[in-house]
C-alpha cells in the first residue's frame, strides 16, 4: 500500500498540476493533533478546514509543495507537503511525499524560460520552450527581440541542443539551429526598407542547477545571416537566463 500512494505522489509531482481519476486517489490518516487545509496553494490562503486526528484524506493533486486533498466529509482543501508527511498511509507507516531535486533535473521532459543579453552589440531578450527526447538531446524554439540605436530584431529559432554530461549540476551543452530574423530600421537619413532573413546559428553554454526545478543558463551563440549580398552578414549573441523545468 505504501509503494501505491509513493507511485500516485509521484505520478502527481511529475504532472505538475495533473489528476488522475477519482478511484485511483489514495487515502491518508492524519497522525498530529490536526491538518490545516487552506482554500490555495500558498501561505496567503486562509485556512479554512481543520483536519483532526484520526481522520482519513484523500490525496488529489500536487503543486509546488502543496497538495489537495478532500477529507471524508468532501471538503477539498490544501496542506503542505512538511504536513503531509507527517501522516500515516493505511499500513501506519509515514507517508513518502518525494520533493523535486536534481535527479529531476538529469530527467526532465520540458524546460522553459527567458534569457536576455546583447545580439549585435543591442540589448535582447526572448522566450523559450525546449523538449527533451533523451537526457542528452533536446529541441528549442526560441523566440526573441533586441534593441539598438538605430535598428531592431525580431527573430524565431529552432536548435538542436546536445549535453555530453546531464549528470553534472553544471552541466555544459552545445547547440545547433536556424531561423528567421526581421530587420527594422530606425529614422535615418537614409531609409532603409525592413527585410527578412534566414540564419543559422551554432554556439555552447551552460546549465547550472539551482533548487528544486529552477537553473541559470548562460549561453553563447555565432550567428550567420544569410543575405542578398555577396557576403553574407556575422554577429555574436552573449545570453543569460532563469529557467524552469518539468
Amino acid at each position: 500500500m505504501t509503494v501505491r500512494i509513493l507511485l500516485c505522489i509521484l505520478i502527481l509531482c511529475c504532472a505538475g498540476t495533473g489528476r488522475v481519476q477519482a478511484a485511483d486517489y489514495p487515502s491518508v490518516r492524519v497522525a498530529e493533533p490536526y491538518l490545516d487545509l487552506r482554500t490555495g496553494p500558498g501561505r496567503g490562503y486562509p485556512v479554512t478546514q481543520i483536519v483532526e486526528r484520526g481522520d482519513w484524506v484523500e490525496v488529489m493533486l500536487r503543486r509546488t509543495d502543496w497538495i489537495k486533498v478532500r477529507t471524508e466529509k468532501g471538503f477539498e482543501g490544501w496542506a503542505h507537503q512538511n504536513a503531509m508527511a507527517q501522516t500515516l498511509d493505511p499500513d501506519g507507516q509515514p507517508t513518502e511525499i518525494p520533493t523535486v531535486g536534481e535527479g529531476d533535473f538529469v530527467h526532465r521532459r520540458w524546460e522553459t524560460g527567458f534569457k536576455i543579453g546583447t545580439f549585435a552589440g543591442a540589448r535582447t531578450s526572448d522566450a523559450y520552450l525546449g523538449y527533451y527526447f533523451t537526457s542528452n538531446l533536446s529541441i528549442e524554439a526560441t523566440l526573441g527581440e533586441a534593441f539598438g540605436s538605430t535598428v531592431d530584431f525580431q527573430f524565431l529559432n529552432l536548435s538542436l541542443t546536445h549535453q555530453p554530461w546531464p549528470q553534472w549540476r553544471y552541466s555544459p551543452y552545445l547547440t545547433l539551429g536556424g531561423g528567421a530574423k526581421t530587420t527594422r530600421y530606425g529614422d535615418t537619413e537614409v531609409q532603409l526598407s525592413d527585410r527578412t532573413d534566414q540564419t543559422v546559428h551554432a554556439g555552447l553554454g551552460i546549465r547550472i542547477y539551482l533548487t528544486r526545478q529552477l537553473m541559470a543558463r548562460g549561453e553563447y551563440r555565432n550567428t550567420v545571416i544569410l543575405t542578398d549580398q555577396e557576403q553574407n552578414e556575422e554577429s555574436d549573441e552573449w545570453t543569460i537566463g532563469l529557467s524552469a523545468f518539468f
